[in-house]
């Protein structure tokens, strides 16, 4: 790390204003039409299309235990009417929890277009560098929010895992983000959390820096070896507290030219309280990082080793080891535990039932 580059922490500007005014009503049909072509939502996700499919399958229930009913076959196996109304009933919990997010979505792109942003309905294939979307085998991101303003770059959304028709989704909770650009490389730094840790850091190398304070509860650093000083560099107090200011469940991770909080999965950026949050920590961040790492250069390469644009040495460029996510592991755990209880009972079950009997 240059010393010579240090240079003071911005002042404190006044924040940009942003119109938050479609995030406190919500939208009407006529929005919600008007988005679904905007968005160029697929034909058979749309809303009247959804709600028509919910309707025929209502309609399909009804007359099948109307005709289950005259032949006395109701009165013979009850059972039935009971899996006639229960996926009824399913079928109507899931219209209802498409349309609330559907009127959310539509809100949160109102939202953006309003203030002059991008929106995307639905991404695949962004292959973002984070150590939370790398492990991937295939994703999507909902609700994408991108701001090239140069005051307040960043993309929001959230991110989840799906699977394919040749493979199974890996194991990841869905988990919101912000991405924010650097001004240049830094080296692989994730702030963990201690409590809800999205980024996937069960067997990643490098060295595990504990914090002082009141953030030694809730947040372990993880950097390359060797670069411990630079992290103390750019992962000030302050910026920490920043952070917590999104919530108990906030994490971030510097790789390559970009920084990434992620959040929850369950986080509302359609809600004007927390979408202001969200807005302005991009901002303040997006200062900060200009200070912390725009003037950032890796001592540990030299000249001749460092070609023209790589500013960070190889050993700092990314934490050794792969990732595995504790949800992963838990998942697994589980499972075995579940067939070794299912392997010993086909062996020894029927023995045990008989001398108990």
């Amino acid at each position: 790390m240059n010393e010579g580059h240090r240079s003071a922490e911005p002042r404190n500007a006044e924040p940009i204003r942003v119109d938050l005014s479609p995030l406190r009503t919500s939208p009407g049909m006529r929005a919600l039409l008007g988005y679904e072509r905007a968005a160029d939502i697929p034909l058979r996700r749309r809303f009247f299309v959804v709600l028509t499919g919910v309707l025929l399958l209502t309609a399909a229930i009804v007359v099948a235990l109307w005709w289950l009913g005259t032949i006395g076959m109701l009165t013979r196996v009850p059972l039935l009417g009971v899996f006639g109304v229960f996926y009824g009933v399913l079928g109507a919990v899931g219209f209802v929890w498409y349309a609330v997010g559907l009127s959310r979505r539509t809100r949160l792109a109102m939202f953006a277009w309003t203030n002059g942003w991008a929106y995307a309905d639905l991404l695949t294939g962004t292959r973002r560098p984070g150590s939370a979307f790398a492990r991937m085998r295939r994703s999507i991101e909902r609700g994408v929010v991108a701001s090239d303003d140069e005051r307040i770059p960043f993309e929001l959304g959230v991110a989840h895992s799906v699977g394919s028709r040749d493979q199974s989704a890996t194991v990841q909770r869905p988990f919101a983000f912000i991405e924010l650009p650097l001004p240049a490389k830094v080296p692989h730094m994730v702030l963990r959390n201690r409590r809800r840790s999205i980024v996937p850091t069960l067997g990643l190398g490098g060295a595990r820096m504990d914090l002082e304070g009141h953030f030694a509860s809730t947040f372990q650093l993880l950097v390359p070896e060797g670069y411990q000083r630079d992290a103390l560099y750019i992962f000030t107090p302050d910026l920490m507290v920043r952070i917590l200011d999104l919530g108990s469940g906030a994490e971030l991770e510097l790789v390559e030219d970009r920084a990434y909080v992620y959040l929850p999965g369950s986080t509302r950026f359609d809600r004007p309280d927390v979408m202001q949050r969200t807005v302005q920590l991009a901002e303040e961040l997006h200062r900060r990082f200009a200070v912390r790492t725009g003037a950032y250069r890796d001592e540990s390469t030299g000249p001749i080793e460092r070609p023209e644009g790589v500013a960070i040495g190889l050993g700092g460029q990314r934490l050794g080891g792969q990732g595995v996510s504790l949800l992963a592991v838990a998942g697994v755990s589980a499972a075995m535990i579940l067939s070794a209880g299912v392997t010993a009972f086909a062996l020894f079950g029927g023995a045990m039932l008989r001398s108990g009997g």
